[in-house]
């Protein structure tokens, strides 16, 4: 009874600490377009953990928008707009924007990578 009691404080602390300090979502996007094949790597962590990891093509080069789902999480991303969502409604609403990290293409031009981020974090 007393190791339960125990247990049950701990989960109590834990869970309180969790709703005090919150949950913060890193989100990287990389693209890439190597010989006219386009690709998106899709990399959102929730406090440090891995949520989602998935690479897509892009077909056609360029759609309005890309989902990825995994491990219960759905994000959405609008490439024309540089814009992205997560199907949290209780903590995350609206549309966030991607910022631009970094562009490397090489001498011909032909491939060409991108790096996106963007952070948040709520209560």
């Amino acid at each position: 009874m007393k190791s339960y009691g125990k247990m049950s404080s701990l989960t109590a602390l834990l869970t309180f600490c969790s709703i005090a300090a919150g949950s913060c979502i890193d989100l990287t996007l990389k693209a890439s377009s190597i010989g006219g094949n386009f690709i998106t790597q899709a990399i959102l962590r929730e406090n440090g953990n891995i949520k989602i990891s998935l690479s897509k093509n892009i077909p056609n080069g360029s759609p309005s928008h890309q989902i990825f789902k995994e491990n219960g999480y759905e994000l959405t991303v609008y490439h024309k707009e540089n814009i992205w969502t997560l199907d949290m409604p209780k903590h995350f609403s609206g549309k966030r924007t991607l910022k631009w990290d970094l562009i490397y293409c090489d001498d011909t031009k032909q491939s060409c990578w991108w790096v996106y981020q963007d952070s948040y974090c709520f209560q």
